[in-house]
């Protein structure tokens, strides 16, 4: 990773904690109609704070934006290289963008959207499997918005869990088996000439996310260790032998401790006994977090130190709608409380994977030219949706059909059917 080594060796360390910064992307979007980037926002982001990442949809979680649902494959080109030349004109490499790519590339309008992991695994085809990676990370090549938050690797074993649909199920051999099907899809290169040539799965959410204690989103894991390491982490070790770029850790505590501050989980288990070398990103706020919800950090400032001097290897902060985590880690870095060197590791994971993504040119920063006028890129733009596509999503649903039957539980045939329906509906 030449590239990536030379640019590490010009920065700063307020362009390494920039790298180290992900922010949402209604920091740079302009107010009002239509949707659009704010240059003086942007280069604020870009000249202060050195920014180095940006994640999510301005459509993510709302009704129909000024008269729209979403950007199609070729708006959100358009609007990512607009961020990619800033970026340049302000001597920093390209932005790495990341989105919840899970079963399609759902936030590109017009891509073709696949079934739900759960549904995925019902087909227990990890060549179908694979294909369904490929397709989400084609069409998150097409929109220029190649870090997929993708698989979900939690083992489903809490029924009452509210996002059980977004597993591959309760199955370890089968979550393992399927995610690792997936991640290699995901990443596997495009054709020559394509921009970016190839696109990261983020295997999530490190660890034990899917085992809440009475099932509530975002409570408190309480397992053995026996039980962590049988049930949860072969999925992750599956994905890590796959060649899975990248990591995110889990909103949750495992016994008591904050995944997002734990040295045990993060550096222990991710990164020496998974053998994990990717780049490691919080999930939404967790380091903010720290303070505001596990409430075990007395200040935001000591939640940054909690999270990234304490040695839990993480590489990226997903702040994202605040410029608190670059402010405070400049403060920590100018007391000697966080070093040079501890810098250099994330903000060097960061930029390689800049680099395998085929995005990070040698320095200096040269504004790029429009990615668009490739003629492979082009041809890459106009498959988003083809009807290849919608095939393999048939085939996808067809695989994932599912037969059940409406018999009284427990096979007690004194007792009414699971479901009140009459009884030509079983």
């Amino acid at each position: 990773m030449a590239a990536a080594t030379l640019w590490l060796s010009r920065m700063s360390a307020a362009d390494k904690i920039g790298q180290m910064t992900q922010l949402d992307i209604s920091m740079v979007l302009a107010d009002g109609c239509p949707l659009r980037i704010d240059d003086a926002k942007l280069r604020r982001q870009l000249r202060v704070h050195r920014l180095g990442s940006l994640l999510n949809s301005p459509f993510s979680g709302t009704d129909p934006r000024c008269g729209s649902s979403g950007w199609n494959a070729s708006e959100w080109r358009a609007t990512v290289e607009h961020v990619q030349a800033a970026a340049a004109d302000e001597g920093l490499p390209p932005l790495i963008y990341g989105i919840d790519s899970v079963h399609g590339a759902s936030y590109c309008r017009g891509a073709t959207l696949l079934p739900q992991q759960l549904g995925l695994a019902a087909s227990f085809d990890e060549s179908l499997a694979a294909a369904s990676g490929w397709l989400t990370g084609k069409d998150s090549r097409a929109a220029a918005t190649p870090w997929m938050f993708a698989p979900i690797l939690g083992v489903a074993t809490h029924p009452l869990w509210p996002r059980v649909y977004e597993t591959f199920g309760e199955d370890p051999l089968l979550v393992a088996r399927m995610g690792a099907a997936v991640v290699e899809g995901m990443q596997r290169r495009g054709g020559e000439g394509e921009i970016p040539a190839r696109a990261a799965a983020c295997m999530k959410h490190f660890v034990a996310y899917s085992a809440p204690r009475n099932g509530h989103d975002r409570e408190g894991a309480w397992l053995s260790r026996r039980e962590l390491e049988q049930t949860y982490l072969p999925p992750f070790q599956a994905a890590v032998d796959a060649g899975v770029q990248s990591a995110m850790e889990s909103y949750q505590e495992v016994n008591g401790e904050p995944v997002v501050g734990s040295a045990a989980l993060l550096q222990g288990l991710l990164r020496e006994r998974l053998g994990f070398e990717g780049l490691l990103v919080t999930d939404w706020h967790e380091v903010g977090n720290l303070h505001d919800f596990h409430r075990v950090a007395r200040s935001p400032e000591e939640a940054v130190l909690l999270a990234i001097g304490g040695s839990s290897s993480l590489d990226m902060s997903m702040v994202p709608t605040d410029e608190s985590f670059s402010v405070l880690m400049g403060r920590l870095h100018a007391r000697g409380a966080i070093d040079e060197a501890r810098l250099d590791v994330s903000a060097l994971r960061v930029l390689r994977l800049k680099e395998w993504l085929g995005l990070l040119p040698p320095p200096p920063a040269v504004r790029p030219a429009p990615w668009s006028h490739s003629e492979a890129t082009v041809r890459l733009v106009e498959s988003v949706g083809s009807a290849s596509d919608a095939a393999l999503a048939h085939e996808a649903a067809r695989a994932t059909v599912t037969l059940l039957k409406n018999a009284p539980p427990f096979g007690d045939d004194e007792r009414p059917p699971l479901l009140p329906l009459l009884p030509f509906d079983k």
